[in-house]
C-alpha cells in the first residue's frame, strides 16, 4: 500500500514542525541563556521533542510498513499535543499578541497540530480500510495551500513586527523620568515613590529574549513590551496612594514581576 495524500501531508506536517523546533531553540530559547541560566532546562526539553519530531517524520516518511500502520498515525499525535498541552498556560498571551516572537512559533505549531491531527484521522482509516486512491481531490489540495498559506503570512508578518521592536511616547510631559529594567523574567527595581500631580515618565526596557507586560490596572495602563526592547510609558496617578504594577504574562508575576508605585 503506497502512502495516500492524508499520510503525505502528515509526514510533510511533521518535518515542517521539526524545522520549527530548531527555529525555537535557535531565535528563542538559546539568546535566553546569555541574559541568564534559567533557560537552560528549556533547552533540554526543545532538544528533547525536536528528537521526537524528527523519529516521528522519519517513520511517517520512510518506514515501508507505515500505510498499513493505523496506529502509528494516532500514536505519533500524543508528541504535538503533549508539548501543547505542557505549555496551555503561556499560549494565550503569544497568540493574542502578534508583535511578541513567541506568536511565530506558537501560532505555526498550533495550526500544525490540527493539521496533523485533521490528516493522522484520515491515514488511520485509510490504513484500516486497505488500498485507496493515493490522489486527492482538487477540494483538499486547495485547503492544504489555504492553510499552509495564511499561516506563512501570519508568521513573516508576526516575524517582521517582532523584530521591529518596541517602541513608545509618554502621552503626557513627564515631570519625572526613571527607567525599570525587566531581566531574568524579573523586574530589577520593584518600588518607586511619585508626587500625585507628577506626571512619570517610565521607560520600560526590556533585556530578556522574549516579550513581558507592564500593567498598573488601577490606571488601566496595559502595554506590551516586546523582546529585547524599550517602551516608554505615562503615568499620571489620580490620587494618593499605592500603584502596583506588574507583568501579565502568565507566571511572570509570580517569578518577581511586580512591584509597587507609592504616590504621596
Amino acid at each position: 500500500m503506497t502512502r495516500t495524500f492524508a499520510m503525505k501531508v502528515y509526514a510533510g506536517t511533521y518535518w515542517l514542525l521539526a524545522v520549527l523546533f530548531v527555529y525555537i531553540l535557535v531565535v528563542l530559547v538559546l539568546p535566553a541563556i546569555t541574559t541568564g541560566p534559567e533557560a537552560t532546562p528549556f533547552v533540554v526539553l526543545i532538544v528533547g521533542f525536536l528528537a521526537l519530531f524528527v523519529l516521528g517524520a522519519a517513520l511517517s516518511t520512510f518506514w515501508p510498513s507505515a500505510p498499513r500502520r493505523g496506529a502509528l498515525w494516532l500514536v505519533l499525535l500524543i508528541v504535538p499535543v503533549l508539548f501543547l498541552l505542557l505549555n496551555a498556560p503561556f499560549l494565550v498571551f503569544p497568540l493574542t499578541h502578534p508583535t511578541d516572537i513567541g506568536f511565530t512559533a506558537i501560532l505555526p505549531l498550533l495550526v500544525g497540530t490540527i493539521v496533523l491531527v485533521w490528516s493522522g484521522v484520515f491515514a488511520f482509516r485509510q490504513a484500516r480500510s486497505g488500498p485507496v486512491p493515493t490522489s486527492a481531490s482538487w477540494r483538499a489540495r486547495i485547503a492544504v495551500a489555504v492553510v499552509a498559506g495564511a499561516t506563512a503570512g501570519a508568521f513573516g508578518t508576526g516575524f517582521l513586527a517582532a523584530k521591529a521592536g518596541g517602541s513608545g511616547s509618554v502621552a503626557a510631559a513627564p515631570t519625572v523620568t526613571a527607567t525599570l529594567v525587566a531581566q531574568n523574567t524579573k523586574y530589577l527595581t520593584t518600588s518607586y515613590s511619585l508626587g500625585s500631580s507628577d506626571v512619570m515618565g517610565l521607560f520600560v526596557e526590556n533585556k530578556d529574549g522574549f516579550a513581558h507586560s507592564f500593567d498598573i490596572d488601577s490606571l488601566n495602563i496595559h502595554v506590551q513590551i516586546p523582546a529585547n526592547a524599550t517602551v516608554a510609558v505615562a503615568i499620571k496617578p489620580t490620587s494618593a496612594g499605592p500603584l502596583e504594577f506588574y507583568c501579565a504574562v502568565p507566571g511572570h508575576r509570580d517569578a518577581g514581576m511586580a512591584g509597587i508605585i507609592q504616590v504621596s
